[in-house]
């Protein structure tokens, strides 16, 4: 599956894993999921991310 992953357009990744792990959840935010949410936020917008073609 992980290889099938690697294999799609990022598009396609996207609306993957926002149709899973985030359309389906619809339990409010944990205090600890807010906290890594915002973390998460700040890591992206000083650009320290991880592009999906680096984990390929």
């Amino acid at each position: 599956i992980i290889v099938m992953l690697k294999a799609l357009p990022r598009d396609t990744l996207v609306d993957i894993f926002s149709k899973t792990l985030i359309e389906n959840d619809v339990s409010p935010l944990t205090d600890k999921e807010k906290a890594s949410y915002t973390k998460a936020l700040k890591e992206y917008e000083k650009g320290q991310v991880t592009s999906w073609e680096d984990l390929k």
